[in-house]
């Protein structure tokens, strides 16, 4: 019954059970969002780190892409910023925004899936 943000890049609720079962248990208010072009390791200091140390550590752009995806790191960070700041402004000091409320023009990579 708590207030629960998922944000999701590749790994999605519809290709992973557990997930989709335990989303289906939560009673609270929820928001499910996938970010467009995101992989998992984008949700890591690495989307940061990676791109720039590409030639440190010997990867190809492939092995980078399959890193962090195809997201311009700088705008990931910046939705990774902006959406769990809104989450808890909302339910932690009680200051409601707009952000969370449906798709923003600000961040188009952002989906909401019901």
């Amino acid at each position: 019954a708590k207030p629960f943000l998922m944000m999701a890049g590749s790994f999605t609720r519809s290709n992973d059970p557990d997930a989709q079962e335990f989303w289906t248990r939560l009673t609270g208010w929820r928001r499910y969002l996938e970010l467009e072009g995101a992989e998992e390791l984008a949700f890591t200091d690495n989307e940061g780190i990676i791109g720039p140390a590409t030639p440190l550590l010997g990867l190809t752009p492939a092995q980078v892409q399959g890193f962090v995806g195809t997201m311009d790191p700088a705008e990931g960070v910046r939705i990774q910023l902006a959406y769990p700041r809104a989450f808890f402004d909302l339910h932690l000091r009680h200051r409601p925004g707009r952000l969370l409320d449906g798709p923003s023009p600000a961040f188009p990579e952002v989906k909401f899936i019901p």
